[in-house]
């Protein structure tokens, strides 16, 4: 077994090797090793650098009394920086695990998306966090930007988490445990050390003392800034990022000075990384020249062969690349799919269709049956007739300009066409009228070579939600392209994209068989990847997953948890998936089911599993990228152990401070600019309640106040903080355990609800009313800042609340008054926002009905009812649910319908516009008005009735009885009489009983079935 020591004298002799300088750890604290100068300084400008150093970091607020096997508030890592990062640095980094011992056949290595930033450093970079068996055990970072700088070349950055790895390699279970040196443990050296400064960090820490520490430093960082010195001014930044750190840890600065803090370190470090280059440029960056380094493989120039095919036949390309991003696998493999289809469909090659493929390490695209050759042909377009084209003198007009212009070609007069001045333009006559034509070849296109010319700029065209550079390369890509392969059939076709060429080799598992693969044809690509362990179809590893899962429920008897969480996140995290059980000690079922199913499932990718009445077991299912071990088992197992400790630690940690209590943090975090804190939406949030509670019966008002009051204090939890998701979820359970009325803690959990879309609604009363206060508060407040969604954003969940509020009123039927509920909760905001009442209230009427008609779409309503539902009223939500509920059952039962659209139509037709006339029964002459007059009559008190009782299939009962005498009224009588006072009488009559109608709907908008 080799000691810690041990373990880092044989990175030193492996990097050393690599051109590393070993340089000594630098001399003050500092969060992590990325603000050792070595890094942070020399990742800046043009001079390359190769350096490795064990250093000691301090985080405060990572302190656990030592009483976590993982987490310690005092550290090591051991950093690499290469720059700019070589072509296999990857390869570099798991040789390195290997010359420190670790057998990558025993452990699950796994490179999983982290996009790096150190906001106090104005740094940052993508990469990977490196887990072993589960474990982050590595960062692995391409720094794109430091200081807010953009870099070139790249630098790439290793920090090895090096008690982590030294734990695998000596199977112990706590960082206590390593041995430090044959006689020495970690817990002689450092125990102590954990227990007094996490005391003192958390209980005894003088906040004045570090606040005084902090202005000092940073006055004296700018200071030196000035005199151009540099190097020690960043010493003065690390110091005070560290002050920064230690009055973090003992919760002195609220989350608004926080954001304060954190931009004023980074303004300095700017203002010093500008100063550092200033000063290397002026010494020449004398280490130009000191470092040899082949940062890339030397560029072949592609041969210059195309194949020549003579029959359609499968196109594949496959982009081999370091890991990508789970998330991003789908977006790029769409992206690819759209620009391949857009590239073949604009040049009018044929297929029969295209499937894109991919894994973490590849993505790709099969186009079957593609055409090798499209000949050459000649299109025709036919333009604006001579006489809309030309003026009689043979001037153009403007569809003749147009027509030129749309041919990019320039604007011939008459006489020049008719001169043959160019042969592509000529006039044809059709059906005795003279056109306007234009011809153009359209060169044969040899397939294989139009894809040899654009495939580089296709691959550089996928998009990803972030790209990043690399080595000292201008091109950008999620991760580092690799390898490319390019087949036509069995033919290579040849391209490069930056310094890579394209070839007919792709590799394997990276694990379980690295070896490059030759791929005889684009037919045999998916089987011959299977063989060297790579599923590259990701329904087949879905499949996979899904299958593995039901035969361990069935095995075990149990019930797989959180599948729709878990597989998206490890189905493009593996080439190969392999499933595996393992427990965990049943001690930490203690603690609440939601906490430990957060920690398996948000933080380490694990499927939990219970029995079939749902209660949590000690068993989980791992996911690996290979063949299970027991050494995988164990070692996941001793990380779901040290972050199940965690999150227990952090619960007992906050049920020693009651729910009330946490209300005061919330007067340091902000809610928005704007709005004031957490604590000002929780005072509004009391006020608004009142107003939602006016519509349910039976409300106990303490109880509502109380609720109300503690709606937001879990916000300010520590395990909220570590477990975003678990908001509400925690206020509950926290207000269950300080012995809250069920309904106070209910109403908090529900306030959430519902927390996506089709996802469950609130249950009880004052969670509904929670629920909606909070909703319209964050509607009003949003809308008045202008901070409304747009089409292609929504960064506050805007539409997702609406929809909730739209679900919560209908399901509830509750009658609420859109409009005068917005203008009460209204005035609990500032008066410069209740100056845009009008304006603001308009605005989220329309934007929930905008939601509403989506909510009724779902519910299977069709448009043209929904719409006439609409017309006639959207104050209340509830109400167009009923009424439109009542029209769509109405309109199925009864076959008469449809003629009683009709003569509403005609009714429409005849009063449109027209003025209100006065009704009178003096004025009636012919029968069928008199008999119009008297249905009317007779229906109109209990058509009123049934309308205040909201009894709309009443309602439209007593409309279709008037439909035979308003259609014999239409047939036998003549509604615009000659006589203006009985037309008026008539015109009066039908207004009364469109009038009734328009109290349903706008039976105009109705569309004939």
């Amino acid at each position: 077994m080799h000691t810690f020591q041990e373990i880092v004298a044989k990175l030193n002799a492996f990097w050393a090797k690599q051109g590393c300088v070993i340089v000594a750890p630098y001399d003050t604290e500092k969060g992590a090793s990325t603000f050792n100068p070595a890094t942070f300084l020399r990742s800046l400008g043009p001079e390359p650098f190769r350096a490795a150093c064990i250093e000691p970091c301090r985080r405060p607020k990572d302190g656990r009394y030592g009483t976590n096997p993982n987490r310690l508030q005092h550290y090591f890592q051991y950093q690499v920086i290469l720059k700019p990062a070589p072509y296999n640095i990857q390869d570099l980094y798991l040789q390195s695990l290997v010359a420190i011992g670790l057998s990558l056949d025993r452990h699950d290595i796994r490179f999983v998306h982290d996009d790096w930033e150190s906001p106090t450093l104005g740094a940052w970079g993508l990469g990977w966090e490196v887990w072993c068996d589960g474990q982050e055990v590595s960062q692995f970072t391409y720094f794109q930007q430091v200081a807010g700088i953009p870099l070139k070349p790249i630098t790439g950055e290793i920090t090895y988490g090096i008690e982590r790895l030294v734990m695998y390699l000596q199977n112990v279970d706590s960082i206590f445990d390593i041995q430090w040196s044959s006689d020495l443990t970690y817990r002689d050296l450092y125990f102590r050390n954990e227990v007094e400064w996490s005391t003192y960090n958390f209980e005894l820490l003088d906040a004045k003392m570090w606040f005084k520490h902090f202005e000092d430093f940073e006055k004296e960082a700018k200071r030196l800034v000035q005199l151009k010195l540099p190097l020690p001014a960043y010493d003065f930044v690390i110091k005070a990022s560290h002050a920064f750190n230690m009055l973090d840890a003992r919760g002195a600065i609220s989350v608004s000075e926080r954001a304060s803090y954190i931009a004023n370190i980074r303004d300095i470090a700017k203002s010093v990384a500008e100063c550092y280059l200033e000063s290397r440029k002026e010494q020449g960056f004398p280490l130009l020249k000191k470092f040899s380094h082949e940062a890339l493989p030397s560029e072949k120039e592609p041969p210059k062969k195309t194949p020549k095919l003579e029959k359609p036949a499968n196109f594949l390309l496959e982009i081999g690349v370091e890991e990508i991003p789970a998330t991003f696998v789908p977006i790029g493999l769409n992206s690819l799919e759209h620009q391949m289809k857009k590239l073949l469909d604009e040049k009018g090659l044929s297929y029969s269709s295209v499937k894109v493929l991919g894994t973490p390490r590849r993505l790709a695209i099969f186009v079957e049956n593609l055409e090798p050759l499209k000949k050459e042909e000649v299109i025709e377009k036919r333009g604006p007739a001579i006489e809309h084209a030309f003026e009689a003198d043979g001037s153009l007009k403007q569809a003749g300009q147009g027509f030129f212009k749309s041919l990019q070609k320039p604007a011939y007069t008459l006489d020049e066409i008719k001169a043959n001045k160019d042969s592509s333009i000529f006039i044809r006559e059709l059906k005795g009228v003279s056109y306007l034509f234009s011809k153009q070849t359209i060169p044969e296109i040899n397939t294989a070579e139009f894809l040899q010319q654009k495939l580089s700029d296709l691959i550089l065209a996928i998009d990803f939600p972030k790209k990043m550079r690399w080595a000292d390369l201008d091109i950008s890509f999620a991760r580092p392209i690799r390898w490319l392969i390019a087949l036509f059939g069995e033919h290579t076709l040849h391209f490069s994209c930056g310094p890579i060429t394209s070839s007919n080799i792709s590799f394997g598992h990276r694990q379980l068989d690295p070896s490059p693969i030759v791929i005889d044809s684009a037919n045999t690509y998916v089987a011959q990847l299977k063989t060297h362990h790579v599923l590259v179809d990701i329904q087949e590893r879905k499949s996979e997953i899904e299958q593995a899962l039901q035969k361990i429920e069935k095995d075990l008897d149990v019930k797989v948890l959180a599948r729709e969480r878990v597989i998206p996140q490890v189905l493009n995290l593996i080439e190969y998936p392999f499933l595996t059980v393992t427990e965990f000690n049943s001690d930490f079922l203690k603690a609440p089911q939601e906490v430990l199913i957060s920690e398996m499932v948000e933080h380490q990718k694990y499927f939990p599993i219970a029995s079939h009445e749902g209660v949590l077991k000690n068993l989980f299912v791992i996911t690996a990228n290979t063949k299970p071990t027991d050494s995988i088992r164990h070692g996941n197992r001793k990380v779901i152990s040290a972050r199940l400790s965690d999150g227990v630690f952090l619960y007992e940690q906050d049920l020693k401070t009651p729910l009330e209590s946490f209300n005061e943090k919330l007067k340091g975090m902000v809610f928005q600019k704007g709005l004031g804190t957490m604590y000002d939406k929780v005072l509004r949030i009391e006020n608004e309640v009142k107003v939602i509670a006016k519509f349910f019966d039976n409300v106990d008002q303490k109880e509502l106040h109380e609720a109300a009051k503690l709606s937001k204090a879990d916000l300010a939890t520590e395990m909220v903080g570590e477990f975003p998701e678990l908001q509400g979820e925690m206020g509950r359970i926290y207000a269950e355990k300080q012995g809250k009325k069920r309904e106070v803690a209910l109403a908090i959990h529900e306030q959430w609800m519902p927390r996506g879309e089709g996802a469950p609604l609130p249950e009880h009363t004052l969670g509904k009313i929670l629920s909606l206060t909070d909703k319209i508060d964050n509607l009003i407040g949003f809308f008045a800042l202008d901070l409304k969604p747009t089409s292609s954003s929504d960064p506050y969940a805007l539409r997702r609340q609406g929809l909730g509020l739209i679900r919560i009123l209908i399901q509830n039927k509750i009658h609420l008054p859109l409009k005068e509920t917005l203008c009460a909760c209204l005035t609990y905001f500032p008066q410069e926002l209740q100056k845009k009442k009008d304006t603001v209230v308009d605005e989220i009427h329309q934007f929930l009905i905008g939601r509403l008609k989506t909510v009724l779409q779902e519910l299977g309503f069709p448009k043209g009812e929904i719409e006439a539902c609409l017309a006639t009223g959207t104050n209340d939500v509830f109400d167009v649910f009923e009424r439109l509920s009542a029209l769509n059952k109405f309109r199925k039962e009864n076959r008469s319908f449809q003629q009683l659209i009709e003569v509403h139509k005609r009714c429409q037709g005849q009063i449109n516009g027209l003025k209100r006339f006065t009704f009178s029964e003096k004025f009636v002459v012919e029968n069928e008005e008199k008999k119009l007059a008297h249905a009317l009559k007779e229906r109109f008190s209990p058509f009123a009735l049934a309308i205040r009782e909201k009894n709309y299939l009443q309602a439209l009962q007593l409309l279709s009885e008037l439909q035979p005498d308003l259609a014999a009224l239409f047939d036998k009588v003549k509604i615009l009489a000659d006589d203006e006072q009985l037309k008026m009488n008539r015109l009066a009559l039908l207004q009364d009983v469109h009038e009734l109608f328009s109290q349903v709907a706008d039976f105009q908008k109705i569309q004939e079935k």
